[in-house]
């Protein structure tokens, strides 16, 4: 059986068949693919602002504990003991050191280091209980960074995030000015804290289920990660290059679709600390956008139920619709080809009392009316035929009785009548 894919040689049936599928199609897929567009839009926009507010609470503790490294360095500087010791080696003389005891006592310092405004470190005390020590506080090395240049310039300041190559280990300084009240500085005291307690600080904040939590340098080298391998790497190389790209233009916000190496589709947001880092939180795309997948997937399956049922009404109404106009076409061609109409079938369909009943009875009387007046036309070229006839036999007889051989034969019939007579008599 040829498929016949023109809509213009398809049947009426086949049409009215197609029209029903789309009217009921169409409406509930648009309504569907609608609802189930905004339903993942709104579920995003929920999702963005969450994850959103949780790097700003992040980035914000992390604030919090720099701001107490800070405010625990200024108390550093402020020893007598700092001063006697920066005093006494400014003037080449001895001095005991200070101990920083209780400093040294705290579990998230590495070390404490004291420098004089030439940039020597004076002192470098390494607390004995760091698994890692700090490779920044050597005695005698000379320090340049910029948070010395700013701490001895008289305001406290923070290192660079950077990551210990040969120990894999990450830390951060914070330099205070040692200074008396209304004078310059004479040194400064900086303390190194652990990576591992920044990695505690930004998650302190409120930590959903699934979420990644890192800590980027202003180079966008992940310098915290509660997963090790990624530490040490731009967020480039682990897949993260929209979040770089977006953290290099502004200083907060969230990218809606990030592909994480090894961990999938990711929501990201970032916000930017006080020491010009930025803290990143991840989490999984799918765990929130999976049940909105499955109400799409359960709308299509139940737009297809329904398309199967819509095609099931449609192939019986439009059969049932077509089977009465076939028989309409039928009659219709009886009538042309000058045949006996199928009164049964016609009348049968004439039972209805819609537009097809209406018309079957229109058109049965008008075959009735045909059929008559053929009737009635083959009885007058009946006739017609028969004075036809007539006349033509007329013609032939005049044509024969009005030429001279006639008339001659009459004359000769009459002369041999006259003369059997007069033998007669």
């Amino acid at each position: 059986m040829r498929v016949r894919l023109d809509p213009r040689q398809w049947s009426l049936g086949a049409r009215i068949g197609v029209a029903l599928v789309l009217i009921a199609l169409i409406p509930l897929a648009i309504i569907a693919r609608v609802s189930i567009a905004a339903g993942q839009r709104a579920v995003e926009d929920a999702q963005l602002t969450s994850v959103s507010a949780s790097a700003q609470a992040a980035a914000s503790s992390f604030d919090e504990y720099v701001s107490g490294v800070g405010r625990r360095a200024d108390s550093l500087a402020t020893q007598a003991e700092v001063f006697a010791f920066l005093d006494a080696r400014a003037r080449g003389q001895q001095a005991p050191p200070p101990l920083f005891g209780g400093e040294l006592s705290q579990p998230d310092v590495r070390a404490v280091a004291v420098v004089d405004p030439a940039g020597t470190i004076a002192l470098a005390t390494t607390n004995p209980s760091a698994a890692v020590g700090s490779r920044y506080f050597l005695t005698g090395s000379k320090v340049t960074d910029e948070w010395f240049t700013q701490a001895v310039g008289g305001r406290s300041s923070f290192g660079a995030l950077e990551v210990d190559e040969r120990t894999g280990s990450t830390s951060l300084i914070v330099g205070a000015p040692a200074r008396r009240p209304g004078s310059a500085a004479i040194g400064v005291v900086a303390i190194e804290v652990r990576g591992e307690d920044l990695a505690e600080a930004i998650a302190t904040a409120a930590n959903a289920s699934g979420d990644q939590r890192l800590l980027v340098n202003s180079d966008g080298i992940v310098v915290v990660a509660r997963d090790s391998r990624l530490v040490g790497r731009s967020l480039r190389e682990i897949g993260l290059g929209s979040v770089q790209s977006a953290l290099a233009e502004e200083p907060s916000g969230t990218v809606s679709d990030a592909e994480l190496r090894d961990r999938g589709r990711q929501i990201a947001a970032y916000d930017t600390t006080s020491t010009g880092a930025a803290v990143v939180v991840l989490q999984p795309r799918d765990r929130f956008f999976g049940p909105i997948d499955d109400l799409a997937a359960t709308t299509n399956a139940f737009l297809v139920v329904v398309g199967l049922i819509a095609v099931a009404v449609a192939v019986i109404l439009a059969r049932r619709l077509s089977r009465r106009v076939r028989v309409l076409t039928t009659a219709a061609l009886a009538v042309e080809a000058e045949q006996p109409v199928p009164e049964t079938a016609l009348a049968e369909v004439a039972k209805s009392h819609d537009d097809i009943g209406r018309l079957a009875r229109v058109f049965a009387k008008m075959a009735e009316q045909v059929a008559i007046r053929e009737q009635r036309l083959r009885e007058q070229v009946k006739a017609l035929r028969v004075e036809i006839d007539q006349e033509r036999r007329r013609r032939s007889v005049e044509e024969v009785t009005d030429s001279d051989f006639f008339r001659d034969l009459q004359t000769k019939a009459a002369t041999m009548r006259e003369r059997v007579k007069g033998q007669d008599e």
